[in-house]
């Protein structure tokens, strides 16, 4: 052995090699064993005295009874590695020895890295150690070493910080989700800003050059079916552009550019770097496709990771891997519609006009657009040569507050059929008109008794609901989810996209009503209210063909719910 491979070897590793416990040796003849252990040092240029003497104390330890049997330790430039230790690749070693730049990578959780990494004291040359993506429960001994870690992507040492005193600040990419949710076809936009540091925030203290990244939009990465539609980067500070160059390499770090691994260059002149202190965004816009694998409530994450070039203490290092940007979590969203069909009269006569209310309500996480809503009107309620009066839409908000009041003709379309059918079909068409989460639109119009041959005291059954709406704008969007609904029958009781209401003829005799509308919700008639709501209550007392004289009526409030000085007289 010459003296330069010899001095890889420090007394005190001897000593730990000669100690060392492997099964594997066990029974062989003591000639056999030497031979093990000292052929690998013989092929490294095993001769003369260095290779004397190690060959000497094994002896010497033989013959006082001392029985060694080796550990496998490698250093990190040996083969397979050449200073790239890879979980995907390679399994975890028992030690191993820094003799140079050695990155370790791709040791999850599940296979973490437990080896025992060996620092040589005799060698003046400081390294850079880089974990990347390693969750590392070994050991190393970092006193009186000037070497330098890098730990990024995950890498963690557990509670130990006897080598902190080694780590370097990194520097990552900081990713922005939009919102913590997004519907299929409606475009949204990731916020990429590098270099951000990890420790310290705010942009690098460093010069980087040689900068690449790369975004994996597939299923198997985010978990769901994303379309690239946009990309565009540009200085944080100035705002100019930045060129983006698609990586042809397939031995790139990234790999080559496809639509769904995203993988650039920054910069289409290879002397152009980021200067410490400045910092550029990339904008990534992708759309949610309209998918088997994209259903409501799924989550999904989405990952960009690059890499550059830097110094570290006056040594050019390339290429180092950056802190990933990881975004928020998001989830899919899909609109939901509930519809609730009211009326003003419980009962109807002749010449008397019924108010019809359709409320419908998005109990959904994402928009709905271009709304169809199909109302049956019973017969004996039909017009077929005139539509139904006052037909009136608007948006209103969960609490009841009005957003927009919606322009027939412009915000809507609205049909009639006559006849035996007589049906009323009303589509929005607007961005105003669009149902956002938790938002009501309200339909209102006006119906009356027009049969002559209607029978006294039969119940009149109206029918409505939402047959189809969008997930996102079809005229604008690139995908969308369309939604299809039948009616039936109004599934009473349901709250589900239909709904349905029964007035009662009242062609003799008399009747009284008593109905209530909850102003803060607009319902009428109203069956729930909230400490605070206003309640506009009506009581009808309706003549067809008695004689009624000396009329009184009484309304008694609740005073245990209700405050007296709200009350108003409207008419």
């Amino acid at each position: 052995m010459n003296v330069k491979v010899f001095m890889k070897l420090t007394l005190l590793q001897i000593l730990s090699i000669v100690f060392c416990r492997l099964a594997d040796l066990r029974g062989k003849p003591l000639k056999a064993r030497i031979a093990d252990q000292t052929a690998p040092l013989l092929r490294q240029g095993g001769s003369g005295v260095g290779s004397g003497l190690f060959l000497l104390l094994l002896s010497l330890m033989f013959l006082v009874g001392i029985t060694p049997s080796f550990a496998a330790e490698k250093f990190c430039s040996d083969p397979p590695y050449f200073g790239v230790i890879d979980g995907n690749r390679h399994p975890v070693p028992t030690q191993i020895t820094i003799d140079q730049d050695c990155t370790f990578q791709n040791y999850p959780a599940d296979n973490p890295l437990t080896s025992t990494l060996n620092f040589q004291t005799n060698d003046p040359s400081i390294y850079l150690i880089v974990f990347n993506n390693v969750i590392f429960t070994g050991h190393m001994a970092c006193a009186n070493v000037d070497h330098r870690i890098w730990f990024a992507n995950g890498s963690d040492y557990g509670s130990s910080n006897s080598c902190q005193d080694l780590f370097i600040p990194v520097e990552s990419i900081n990713k922005q989700s939009p919102a913590a949710s997004a519907a299929i076809g409606e475009p949204f936009t990731y916020t990429l800003t590098f270099p951000a540091m990890t420790l310290v925030g705010g942009p690098s203290l460093n010069d980087l050059h040689s900068i690449a990244f790369w975004d994996d939009l597939s299923a198997e990465a985010t978990g769901a079916d994303l379309r690239l539609l946009d990309i565009n980067a540009y200085y944080e500070g100035s705002g100019n552009p930045v060129t983006l160059v698609q990586e042809i390499d397939p031995n790139a770090p990234g790999g080559a550019w496809t639509s769904q691994n995203l993988s650039y260059r920054l910069f289409s002149n290879p002397n152009e770097y980021i200067p410490a202190g400045e910092q550029i965004i990339v904008e990534i816009t992708v759309v949610l496709e309209d998918s088997s694998n994209n259903v409501a409530g799924k989550t999904f994450v989405n990952t960009a990771k690059w890499s550059f070039g830097r110094l570290i203490e006056g040594i050019d290092y390339e290429p180092l891997p950056g802190e990933w940007g990881i975004s928020q979590p998001m989830t899919i969203s899909e609109p939901n519609l509930v519809v609730t069909k009211t009326s003003s009269e419980t009962a109807v006569n002749f010449g008397v006009p019924v108010t019809y209310t359709i409320d419908v309500q998005n109990n959904g996480g994402g928009a709905a657009w271009d709304t169809t809503i199909v109302d049956e009107l019973p017969a004996e309620m039909c017009d077929e040569n005139a539509p139904p009066s006052d037909l009136s839409a608007s948006i209103f908000s969960a609490e009841g507050n009005l957003i927009s009041s919606l322009n027939l003709g412009v915000d809507y379309t609205a049909t009639f059929i006559g006849g035996s059918t007589c049906t009323l079909t009303l589509t929005t068409q607007s961005d105003q008109a669009k149902i956002s989460p938790n938002q009501h639109l309200l339909v209102t119009y006006q119906s009356q008794l027009t049969s002559l041959d209607t029978e006294d005291g039969i119940d009149l059954i109206n029918v409505a609901g939402a047959t189809r709406w969008f997930s996102a704008n079809p005229d604008t969007s690139s995908s969308w989810r369309t939604y299809t609904r039948a009616l039936t029958d109004g599934t009473p009781g349901v709250l589900d996209h239909q709904d349905s209401q029964v007035v009662t003829t009242a062609l003799s005799g008399y009747y009284f009503q008593k109905t209530v509308e909850n102003r803060n919700t607009l319902v009428n008639p109203a069956t729930t209210a909230a400490p605070g709501d206003r309640l506009r209550y009506k009581v009808r007392l309706f003549n067809v063909d008695q004689t009624i004289n000396e009329i009184t009526i009484i309304d008694q409030l609740d005073l245990n719910s209700f405050d007296p000085t709200t009350f108003t007289m409207i008419s």
